[in-house]
């Protein structure tokens, strides 16, 4: 491990960074856990979980993010939301912090609180402006629209809502507050097969009609390769090879970026 993976603490993390078009920089990226496996009286040494990760996403673009189970995808998404402070690199973000949509809408969303009240508290704790209670009820009224649920479900709760209602009201509640940027970790993996294309359907709406840019992580190359413009391929915390999908998914450069396009059946 390098000098300076071993100092995590040396990180830049900067908000309305001037980067040109891109919406996120990452220059040589590096994180470390400490482990905590260690049974009493051992000392503990750090993991390091990231190496050296550099990329960018541009403005309006969906870029893929694919690996294995294990292999760093979370660990990114949580330092470029700056959850993990302890980096080094440099982590450059264009507007504000990205919105996540995550896997599991039901962990994600109180499940005491009516669906109203759950799209509603990203506007009562805004910190970058005061929302008036019609401003907040307009405000809902016109993203529950955009992501096509309907009015009566914001008297429901989470466990009286089907998966792909609950992932279409975890998706609203990451509009709320007009991010620019989200992050989408696995926001597929747990509908089948139908319900999955009607989210990806929808993704790609709000990707075109708002301008959105997406990280949109996964396991499965198949989903990836329909929703997004380029893609990276992750491998024990190292970006091995990243490009345009069509590039990639034609002619892999890297053994292991076959060996996940051969299993996939592609």
């Amino acid at each position: 491990m390098s000098e300076q993976a071993n100092n995590t603490a040396t990180g830049t993390y900067t908000l309305g960074a001037d980067i040109g078009e891109s919406v996120l920089v990452s220059r040589h990226l590096n994180v470390c856990y400490r482990d905590r496996t260690k049974i009493f009286g051992q000392k503990s040494t750090m993991k390091q979980v990231l190496h050296d990760v550099s990329f960018e996403i541009g403005q309006g673009e969906i870029m893929g993010l694919c690996g294995e189970s294990g292999c760093g995808k979370t660990t990114l998404s949580k330092a470029i939301c700056g959850i993990i402070r302890d980096f080094s690199g440099e982590l450059l973000l264009r507007y504000d912090r990205p919105q996540m949509v995550f896997q599991d809408p039901f962990s994600s969303l109180n499940p005491s609180k009516t669906i109203g009240w759950l799209l509603e508290e990203p506007l009562r704790v805004d910190a970058q402006r005061t929302w008036s209670s019609d401003e907040r009820k307009a405000r809902i009224a016109e993203v529950i629209e955009q992501v096509e649920i309907s009015q009566q479900l914001l008297e429901r709760y989470p466990h009286e809502l089907s998966g792909g209602q609950r992932q279409r009201v975890s998706i609203a509640a990451a509009l709320m507050r007009h991010p620019r940027f989200l992050i989408a970790d696995e926001p597929v993996s747990a509908l089948d097969v139908t319900i999955q294309k009607q989210v990806l359907e929808l993704l790609d709406s709000l990707h075109k009609n708002l301008g959105l840019s997406i990280l949109f992580i996964s396991h499965d190359l198949r989903v990836v390769y329909q929703i997004c413009d380029r893609v990276m391929i992750m491998k024990q915390g190292r970006i091995v090879e990243q490009g345009d999908v069509q590039s990639v998914y034609r002619d892999p450069q890297h053994d292991y970026t076959r060996t996940l396009l051969t299993a996939a059946g592609l």
